[in-house]
C-alpha cells in the first residue's frame, strides 16, 4: 500500500510537472512564432493603412502588391478590412497565397453593372468625337482602358469571392492578438491599421513547422518523466523497503504463534527512529500481554470451586499426557466421574450444601491423585481423571479406592437411595501404546474415543445401581 500510495502521488506530481513545463515550453513557441509573423506584417501595415485612408485599391490590388504578398514567408491567407479617412467607405481586400488571387472581397453585381454601363458611354462618346480631334480621342481612349481593367478585376473579385472556398474562418483572439487553430494547424495574427477611421490585417500563417516542434517537445516532455518515474521508482523501492520491510516483519512476528520466544531476535529493536521505538514499545505490550495471560490461564485453568483442573484445561493438556505416558509404556486410563442424583441433592439441601459437596468431592480427589496424574471438573457434578500407572489392576484399585472414600466423607443425601450419602459412580477406559500402533489412530482420535467409552461405561455404571466403578477398553 505504500508503494502504491507512493507511486500514486509521484505520477500525479510528474504529470503536473510534465504538463505545466509543456504548457509553458508550447505557450513560448506559439508566442514567438507570433511575434514573428507580426515582425513580417509590421513593414506592410503602413503601406496598407494609406491605400485604405485613400480608398486606393489600385494600390492594394495591382502585381506588385501581389507579389509583396507573396514573398511573406509561410502566409497562407491575407484579409484587409478598413474605412475611408474622406467618404467613411468600407474596403475588403483578400489574398489567397495557394491559389495566387489578390482580389476586392467588398464588390457587388451592381457596382459590376455601373462599370459596364460607364464603358458603353465611353465608347458611344469615342464613336461620336470627330477622328480630327486627337487628342480628346486618345484621353476618351485611356479613359476606357482604365475602366476596363477596373472592370475585370471587378469581375474577376466577383467570380473569386463567388467561387473559391477560403477553409479558415476568422476566430476570436487573444489580448496579444493571436490565436493557433491546431485543427487547420495555422497561426492566425490580427494587427490594426493605423489609419484614421481605422480597420485590421487578418493573417493566416502555415503553423506545420510548430506542430512539428510540439510532437518534438511532447516527446522530449514523455522522455523525461519516464526518466523521473523510473528514478522515482527506484528512490520509492529503496524507502518502502527501508520502511515497509521493518514493518512487515513485525506484521509477521504478530501473525506468529510463538510472539514471546523469538522477540529478541527482532533486528528492528536496535533501530534509533520511530520504527525502532514501534518496536520497543511493542515488546513492552508483549510482555504486558504475556503476564496477563499467564494470571488468566492460571485462573482458567483451575475450577475455583474444587480447585481441579477446569475443562478448558482439560482440552489443552489431555492429549500431551496420553503422548508422554503411552510413550513411556504405561497403561493410561481415563475416568469419568458423575456424582449419583446430584439434582435431587441440589433440590432437597440447597444449591449451596450442593457446592459444599463438590468441593469436598474435588478436595478427596485432589488428596488421592498422585502428582502425574490430572484431574478435572469437567462440567456440574460431573469429573475427568487422567492417571497413568504400570499395571491395570493399580487403576481399578484406585479407582475403587477413590470411590469408598468419596462415600466415607458421610454426607448425607436421602435422595441417593438406598445409600442415603453422597456416592458417585465412575466409568473408565484405558489405552496403551499397541492402541496407537494396531488401530493407526492418532492421539486425539484415541482422547476422544477413550471419553467416550468411559461415558458409556459410567452410564452402565448407573444402570447397575449407582456407587460403583466400571471399566472397558477404550476401542
Amino acid at each position: 500500500m505504500l508503494v502504491v500510495s507512493h507511486l500514486l502521488l509521484v505520477l500525479i506530481l510528474i504529470s503536473g510537472f510534465s504538463y505545466t513545463r509543456y504548457q509553458s515550453e508550447w505557450n513560448r513557441h506559439v508566442e514567438y512564432s507570433a511575434s514573428l509573423a507580426k515582425l513580417t506584417l509590421a513593414p506592410h501595415i503602413s503601406f496598407i493603412s494609406t491605400s485604405v485612408a485613400g480608398i486606393n485599391y489600385a494600390n492594394l490590388t495591382m502585381p506588385a502588391t501581389k507579389d509583396l504578398f507573396a514573398s511573406i514567408d509561410d502566409l497562407e491567407f491575407l484579409d484587409i478590412t478598413g474605412t475611408s479617412d474622406y467618404s467613411a467607405q468600407t474596403m475588403h481586400i483578400s489574398y489567397f497565397k495557394r491559389l495566387e488571387y489578390l482580389w476586392r472581397a467588398d464588390v457587388s453585381q451592381e457596382e459590376l453593372h455601373k462599370l459596364e454601363s460607364k464603358l458603353s458611354d465611353l465608347k458611344a462618346q469615342i464613336e461620336a468625337t470627330d477622328p480630327a480631334n486627337a487628342v480628346r480621342h486618345k484621353k476618351l481612349k485611356f479613359i476606357q482602358n482604365r475602366v476596363k481593367r477596373e472592370y475585370e478585376a471587378v469581375a474577376e473579385s466577383i467570380f473569386v469571392s463567388e467561387n473559391i472556398y477560403i477553409p479558415w474562418q476568422k476566430s476570436p483572439v487573444n489580448n496579444e492578438s493571436y490565436y493557433l487553430d491546431e485543427e487547420l494547424c495555422t497561426l492566425n495574427v490580427v494587427l490594426p491599421l493605423r489609419n484614421k477611421n481605422g480597420g485590421e490585417v487578418w493573417a493566416v500563417f502555415d503553423a506545420s513547422e510548430l506542430t512539428a516542434l510540439q510532437h518534438s517537445l511532447v516527446e522530449e516532455i514523455i522522455a523525461e518523466a519516464i526518466v523521473a518515474l523510473a528514478i522515482s521508482l527506484v528512490l520509492i523501492g529503496w524507502v518502502s523497503h527501508w520502511i515497509v520491510s521493518p514493518l512487515k516483519s513485525l506484521a509477521n512476528h504478530m501473525r506468529s504463534d510463538n510472539t514471546s520466544e523469538n522477540l529478541n531476535t527482532l533486528n528492528e529493536l536496535d533501530r534509533s527512529d520511530e520504527i525502532g521505538q514501534l518496536a520497543r514499545a511493542y515488546q513492552g505490550l508483549l510482555k504486558k500481554l504475556d503476564h496477563q495471560l499467564n494470571i488468566l490461564r492460571t485462573r482458567s485453568d483451575t475450577d475455583p470451586l474444587t480447585g481441579l483442573g477446569s475443562r478448558y484445561k482439560y482440552s489443552r493438556t489431555a492429549i500431551p499426557f496420553l503422548k508422554h505416558h503411552l510413550s513411556k509404556g504405561q497403561y493410561v486410563g481415563l475416568i469419568v466421574c458423575d456424582v449419583d442424583n446430584f439434582k435431587a441433592f441440589n433440590d432437597v439441601y440447597g444449591h449451596t450444601e450442593g457446592d459444599n459437596a463438590l468441593s469436598l468431592i474435588g478436595s478427596k480427589i485432589n488428596e488421592l491423585a498422585r502428582d502425574n496424574d490430572l484431574a478435572f471438573r469437567y462440567g456440574g457434578e460431573e469429573f475427568v481423571l487422567l492417571c497413568a500407572r504400570p499395571e491395570m489392576n493399580q487403576l481399578i484399585n484406585f479407582t475403587e479406592r477413590l470411590r469408598k472414600e468419596i462415600e466415607g466423607l458421610n454426607v448425607t443425601h436421602e435422595g441417593n437411595q438406598p445409600y442415603g450419602t453422597v456416592t458417585i459412580t465412575l466409568g473408565g477406559s484405558v489405552a496403551t501404546l499397541q492402541d496407537i500402533n494396531e488401530y493407526f489412530i492418532t492421539h486425539r482420535e484415541l482422547q476422544e474415543s477413550m471419553f467416550n467409552v468411559a461415558d458409556k461405561a459410567l452410564y452402565v455404571g448407573k444402570q447397575n445401581g449407582r456407587n460403583q466403578a466400571t471399566w472397558s477398553g477404550s476401542n
